[in-house]
């Protein structure tokens, strides 16, 4: 009975429906007579509407009509809750991709709106598709990222639904002793909550399965109290009569839980009647509720020794799962069927399936291996590049400091022995003098050696500088201008535009590392991409023809995150691609949102990887404000970050003059920040707004 996906149908219980019985294209019809927060609650009604339609379509584009009406008004209570069940439709949907494609987005926004649950929701979304899509650890990694986030704002439902994320990945992972305790601390934290939230129910059986497998019937027992408890304060504090068709699945999966518990303890008469109870809840025998009811039974069945009906059963339960391609559940049916058979005698029957049962588990640990490989080189793939960067420049770090050691020990040795010369003979003076004077000549190399080096890092910081445009379109139909600050003597950091007929192609980027051999791969990227913009390509065949050409023979591994783009000046169309880079800000109307983007990978890392592009309709009049980490992640004397919100916040509240009053202004308000630190990243800066004439 491993519940993966939580229980959210009662949260749509935000609409009112008024208009039911409505079906959503005569609620559409009905639509334009209604404005302001009267529309807003008609689209509402629609969502609810398309949702009784079951359509996945329907139910999308229904909730993304509501979210765009909630934003219009500036309504952003409504629009975390509607961005919130898009992710939830998403999610049930297992449509990943979607998932991973906006839940960042949603984050952002709902914690910009102070929405905190809605936030910490979606988030466990995003940590569970992790976690059930085969990237275990990296779902873990979210899920620890999760908990510190609510550590920090000692919020407990946010530390909750962390533990209970963490204790899903723990529970894939086969790590039970983790598992039950980072569930135990989910459920402790979720149950000080008013009103209870319903990811309760998911948690409790999950913590069931896990006390089922160390075998802590005990535990069990005592957890069934609590879980109890659970429903009967949910049902109170949601206002919800025990009888709602919405919950007897909740009140099914808790008796099979009492039956797994007095099973585990040899109580057959008390598992019998919490089965029997159990049975009574549930409503159909198509789900996932009477398979796990099944189970149990013929378990029963097999513990009073009735294997013949025990067998009967498994028959009807076999023939339910041959086709969920669910391999797991697969394989504990079967081993229970195994069992069966080998009491009734039937030995070689047993024993074909006990073959199919290890093939079963041979196919899953493949899968899970290939899994696991293929979820490291995820994790470690940008990490190794950078510790190879690292060791690179720590070499260079020893052979300086080993010529200075060298040098160091030849002048010593050359004092003690002219010392020792002096003392022994004053003949030698002559001689002694005229080393000290090749010394004080090599000291004097040394110096002209190290200003040369210094003459020579100023040139390479004004090749570079002169590298990027510093004169901007004097035009009545864009407002352009960009800005780059290395933080050492050169940097990695890069920008470039082109004006081609009506089009406006422009790009952003962020090499890895700094210093010198950034600025030169720096060279590379902003050359191929103005010989690339001269050629009319779009943003992700510019972004696909770059990574192919700077990943060949890319030993010293370096990589640049770009955002590249090209907007139509008479209409305002925007194609872009973002590889790998930090999202664009969309002003206008007295707002400023990150735009949502499609994760693709830094430039040069892999070859032969295709780029996908996305287009945003009309930025008219709306800024479009791209930059690199060295604004968001700019730190203090007291490694305080500037922060995301901080920037979004700085461009909402203040109005917009022009592109260079905003570059200006987010250049002073990161020096106020940092107030006297060091740099600790290039800070590149571009702002571009299409001007209707």
């Amino acid at each position: 009975m491993c519940v993966n996906r939580l229980f959210i149908g009662l949260l749509l219980l935000f609409f009112t429906v008024s208009l039911y019985g409505l079906s959503p294209d005569e609620i559409r019809c009905r639509l334009p007579e209604y404005k302001g927060k009267d529309l807003l609650w008609a689209l509402g009604q629609l969502c609810v509407a398309s949702q009784e339609t079951g359509d996945f379509d329907e139910q999308w584009h229904s909730l993304d009509a509501y979210i765009r009406e909630a934003h219009s008004q500036g309504n952003r209570h409504e629009e975390s809750d509607a961005r919130k069940m898009r992710m939830i439709l998403f999610y049930n949907a297992n449509q990943n991709d979607s998932v991973y494609r906006y839940a960042r987005g949603d984050i952002d926004f709902m914690r910009s709106s102070k929405e905190w649950n809605s936030a910490y929701r979606v988030w466990s979304f995003l940590v569970n598709t992790y976690v059930y899509g085969d990237s275990v650890t990296i779902g873990l990694k979210e899920g620890e990222r999760m908990y510190e986030d609510a550590l920090n704002r000692k919020d407990d439902f946010g530390m909750g639904l962390a533990y209970f994320s963490m204790g899903n990945a723990y529970f894939n992972m086969n790590n039970m002793e983790e598992a039950t305790g980072a569930y135990q601390k989910a459920i402790d934290l979720l149950m000080t909550q008013k009103p209870v939230p319903m990811e309760l129910s998911n948690l409790f059986s999950s913590q069931c399965d896990v006390l089922e497998q160390t075998k802590d019937y005990d535990r069990l027992q005592q957890l069934t109290v609590q879980w109890k408890d659970y429903l009967k304060r949910m049902h109170k504090n949601w206002n919800i009569p025990e009888d709602y068709a919405g919950t007897t699945h909740m009140w099914a999966y808790y008796y099979i839980g009492c039956a797994q518990a007095a099973l585990g303890k040899g109580q057959l008469d008390e598992a019998g009647k919490m089965l029997e109870q159990a049975r009574t809840y549930i409503l159909t025998e198509d789900d996932d509720t009477y398979h796990s009811w099944l189970y149990y039974d013929i378990r029963l069945h097999m513990l009073r020794g009735d294997y013949q009906e025990a067998l009967a059963y498994s028959d009807r339960l076999m023939r339910m799962l041959e086709d969920l391609g669910d391999l797991a559940e697969q394989g504990r049916v079967k081993q229970q069927r195994a069992e069966i058979l080998t009491s009734l005698g039937r030995d070689k029957e047993a024993a074909g399936l006990y073959r199919e049962i290890i093939q079963m588990k041979d196919s899953i640990n493949v899968h899970d291996t290939k899994s696991q490989l293929a979820e490291m080189n995820t994790i470690y793939g940008v990490e190794e590049l950078k510790m190879k960067q690292a060791q690179q420049q720590m070499r260079s770090i020893i052979i300086i400091a080993s010529i200075v050691v060298i040098a160091l020990a030849v002048f010593l040795y050359f004092r003690i022995r002219s010392t020792r010369r002096l003392q022994a003979a004053h003949t030698k003076l002559e001689e002694t003098h005229r080393q000290l004077l090749t010394a004080y000549d090599q000291l004097e190399e040394t110096t002209t050696a190290k200003e040369r080096i210094e003459s020579d890092l100023r040139i390479a910081r004004n090749i570079q500088m002169g590298m990027v445009p510093h004169t901007f379109p004097e035009r009545e139909d864009v407002d352009l201008y960009a800005s780059m600050t290395p933080a050492k003597e050169v940097g990695g950091d890069l920008y470039d535009y082109l004006v081609i007929g009506d089009k406006l192609f422009f790009c952003l980027g962020d090499v890895s590392g700094k210093g010198v051999p950034a600025s030169l791969f720096m060279a590379m990227a902003r050359n191929m991409f103005h010989v690339l913009a001269q050629q009319d390509l779009s943003p992700a065949e510019i972004a696909t023809r770059l990574n192919n050409t700077l990943s060949e023979d890319n030993e010293s591994s370096m990589f640049v995150t770009m955002f590249i783009g090209v907007v139509s000046l008479t209409t305002g169309h925007l194609d872009f691609c973002n590889a790998g880079h930090n999202p664009p800000v969309l002003m206008g109307q007295g707002k400023a949102d990150f735009v949502e983007m499609i994760p693709n990978a830094p430039i040069g890392l892999w070859p032969g990887l295709d780029y996908e592009g996305e287009e945003i309709a009309d930025i008219t009049n709306r800024p479009l404000f791209i930059y690199t980490d060295g604004l968001n992640e700019a730190e203090n004397c007291q490694q305080e970050q500037f922060t995301d919100e901080r920037l979004l916040e700085i461009l909402a509240q203040t109005p917009f003059e022009s592109s260079e009053q905003t570059i200006e202004l987010l250049k002073a308000e990161v020096e106020k920040h940092r107030d006297g630190a060091e740099p600790n990243d290039d800070l590149t800066m571009l702002c571009v707004k299409v001007i209707k004439v």
